[in-house]
């Protein structure tokens, strides 16, 4: 898709001075809006990856293109304001198409990809198939192997063992070895003789693998079949045991056991080298700890596939990551052809439609204009107002804001006394902290209701100074008047039915302090009314305080 983008790019660059052809801009704008919707497509897949192959560019590849895009966007934007309308009616069919086109094809390469996942997914299955089937009919050998040594009067030597155990570990090479164990559990004879293998002869199971212990137990004195689960092997890495009882002729007990010891990493080995490296990662894992590990040499796709093993009835995951490359090639080329065509029948409409539209415009210019000028005239209108209520008020609760609040002050008049409540909400952060940030700001709300009712009645302004503080002015009201009116204002709010997590109503903590007729002095009667608070909640909150 970034190659898209690119092409798309190279045929609407252009640069509009104050003598280009106005012609440019109507192909180009159609090609600038199919590259934002291309671009936007490949956003949104690398913000919020899909379930889908990835198609999007690097970060540097969509900070390129975007960069190139707005710069295109600001060499048109001078023509698109002029031809706005005869543009957007042309424009917004010919994106739709083209957005169409997108859907249509994300949905062909949605279909097309799951067909791929299943595909590939079935490969892997069939993987996994294959070496159960191999581990099935390696234990049907080791079966055999056993019951060779029925034909024979005495134990095995260690040449007979060497020529019979040497066809199975050559047809099987992820036995790490083929040894016979005795009667007593001692390892006795051992093929291939590597040092590896040689240097465990002479071990007793019993006591060095304890681990394999129930498995040897059940071969030599059950005359059954055992397998280990995954262990440590003596030889080093994990793996898998058989022991498989020995009757020599006419006994009907065993008189040792057949070890096939299966290391994992050469299983593995063997599974893996059914896929190359270029397409796929492979992992063998159990209870989600990883066995055996292949990684892949080219770059991983998206999607990450498990298949179940059955190694002699134990289960092990077969996890299997598709390569990048392996994933496009396999891709179908349908819907890029789609696409295709589909932004190109885009483009054509937008021009059809956009000649349309040039003559049925011109006729309409002056009333648009009208009609724009009147709509932007109201709309600023109202914007100016919001702004200057925005500017005296509380947003949320709709109060005067603290400079209102000043403002009422500055405009005392001196020959009146005048009274300040400061009002503090008592554990208010308790609210925000247990109830939530809404239900505090439902709190704020209501109280401011309640206080506008209770001060505006007294001919006074109830104010929100900020957080959970109000303040009021009450003109012409001395100490007394002011008590009581803050009394009842903290009486409504007690009995508001607002309330804590634990239920106890929420109240409000109130300093007054009343100046003197005379000069206003704002600073001190403010600091007055919270000295009063503060001995408010001193004193236990949810009461009213005077100013000394």
């Amino acid at each position: 898709m970034s190659d898209a983008i690119s092409r798309l790019g190279q045929l609407a660059w252009f640069r509009l001075g104050p003598a280009a052809s106005r012609v440019l801009l109507w192909p180009a704008l159609a090609l600038l809006g199919i590259a934002g919707l291309l671009l936007l497509a490949q956003l949104a897949e690398t913000l919020h990856p899909p379930g889908l192959l990835p198609l999007a560019g690097t970060w540097l590849d969509l900070a390129i293109l975007l960069g190139l895009l707005l710069g295109q966007v600001t060499d048109a934007g001078e023509g698109w304001k002029q031809q706005t309308t005869r543009l957007s009616r042309a424009w917004w069919p010919g994106m739709g198409l083209a957005l169409l086109s997108l859907l249509f094809w994300h949905h062909q390469k949605t279909l097309a990809e799951r067909e791929l996942v299943d595909r590939v997914g079935q490969q892997h299955v069939q993987l996994a198939q294959d070496l159960s089937r191999e581990i099935d009919d390696h234990l049907a050998a080791m079966r055999r192997f056993a019951n060779v040594w029925r034909l024979t009067p005495v134990a095995p030597g260690a040449t007979a063992w060497a020529t019979q155990a040497a066809p199975y570990q050559r047809d099987y090479r992820y036995f790490l070895n083929i040894a016979y164990i005795d009667a007593t559990s001692r390892i006795q004879l051992v093929h291939p003789p590597t040092a590896l293998n040689l240097q465990v002869i002479g071990s007793r199971l019993f006591d060095a693998q304890p681990a394999g212990r129930e498995a040897v137990t059940r071969a030599l004195r059950e005359g059954m079949e055992g397998r280990t689960d995954i262990i440590e092997l003596l030889q080093g890495g994990p793996g898998i045991i058989h022991y498989l009882p020995i009757f020599l002729a006419a006994e009907s007990r065993p008189t040792g056991a057949a070890a096939m010891v299966v290391s994992l990493p050469a299983l593995a080995e063997t599974l893996f080298a059914g896929t190359d490296p270029e397409e796929a990662q492979l992992s063998l894992t159990r209870g989600g700890e990883r066995l055996a590990h292949r990684p892949a040499a080219a770059r991983l796709g998206p999607w990450q596939q498990e298949a179940e093993l059955d190694l002699s009835g134990i289960p092990v995951v077969l996890l299997a990551t598709p390569t990048l490359p392996r994933l496009l090639g396999d891709l179908p080329r349908q819907p890029v052809v789609s696409l295709t065509v589909g932004l190109l029948l885009a483009q054509l409409l937008y021009l059809v439609l956009f000649s349309q539209q040039q003559m049925a415009s011109q006729h309409q210019a002056v009333r648009r204009s009208n009609h724009e000028l009147r709509r932007e005239i109201t709309e600023r209108h109202r914007l100016q107002q919001e702004v200057e209520w925005l500017a005296g008020h509380d947003e949320l609760t709709g109060l005067p804001n603290r400079r209102t609040f000043m403002g009422a002050l500055g405009g005392h008049d001196p020959h009146r006394p005048i009274s300040v409540l400061l009002c503090d909400i008592d554990h208010f952060k308790r609210i925000n902290d247990r109830l939530g940030h809404l239900e505090g700001d439902r709190c704020l709300v209501e109280i401011g209701r309640l206080g506008r009712g209770v001060i505006e009645a007294a001919g006074g302004l109830f104010a929100r100074l900020g957080g959970e503080e109000f303040v009021v002015s009450l003109p012409g009201r001395d100490e007394r008047e002011a008590m009581q009116i803050a009394e009842a204002l903290r009486a409504a709010v007690a009995a508001s039915g607002l309330a804590h997590a634990d239920g106890r109503p929420l109240t409000l903590s109130i300093g007054v302090a009343t100046g003197a007729p005379g000069p206003l002095r704002v600073d001190a009667l403010l600091n007055a009314a919270d000295e009063a608070l503060y001995r408010a909640k001193a004193a236990g909150r949810n009461r009213v305080v005077a100013a000394r």
